[in-house]
């Protein structure tokens, strides 16, 4: 049974996004691996370049000799970013990942790109250091028209996701939806009282999070 999200008012006004996770399959996997060394690395040099209190701009271009990618060396100085927020160190980036932040105005996400097809989603992963590489991904069949509307709203400039690949029991990826786009697939009324389980997922610019039933 799918989980539905408990909508409200309040979660509308206060929380933008929310993560769906799912198994993704590479036709080269060594190559999005690779990216995910050079990211955790940027991420680990973001933090000395955050204690310095660099600023933005100068971070990326310094990450971009890490990782020659932007929108990678971006976020990974935000996720540098939110690891000090935190209390966080250079000893948590253990583990291999990397990300790229969304935007409305880059049809969606520069770096991790997504197209809807009849049974799965078709993922595309910008290489820093060659061509785009590209795999299936599995999120489960009822969340496909809730993908086939964002990847329209995204190529008109309307909307805009975060993405994140990760290597935690085999690879994943891990969309951020817009919370109202979420609502109108799996809403249901609010309802009093307790019994729910909320997750919530801190990035350096937007908090997200799921509230399930039992």
């Amino acid at each position: 049974m799918t989980n539905k999200l408990i909508a409200s008012r309040e979660a509308l006004e206060n929380f933008e996004f929310i993560t769906i996770n799912g198994k993704v399959e590479f036709n080269d996997v060594n190559n999005v691996v690779k990216i995910a060394y050079y990211y955790s690395k940027a991420v680990r040099a973001g933090v000395n370049l955050a204690l310095r209190g660099v600023n933005l701009n100068d971070a990326v271009k310094s990450l971009y000799k890490i990782i020659p990618y932007a929108f990678y060396a971006e976020t990974a100085y935000k996720q540098a970013l939110t690891l000090l927020g935190n209390g966080g160190s250079k000893v948590e980036v253990r583990r291999r990942w990397f990300a790229c932040r969304g935007n409305k105005s880059d049809k969606g996400n520069r770096g991790i790109r997504f197209h809807v097809e009849d049974d799965h989603v078709l993922v595309k992963v910008k290489d820093p250091w060659g061509k785009w590489v590209v795999g299936r991904a599995y999120f489960g069949k009822n969340y496909l028209l809730l993908f086939r509307e964002l990847e329209e709203l995204s190529s008109e400039r309307e909307e805009g996701y975060g993405a994140v690949i990760s290597f935690k029991d085999g690879v994943k990826i891990h969309l951020q939806v817009p919370l109202w786009l979420y609502l109108k697939y799996f809403s249901t009324p609010k309802m009093q009282g307790y019994g729910f389980i909320a997750g919530f997922d801190l990035n350096s610019d937007r908090l997200n999070v799921v509230v399930i039933d039992r």
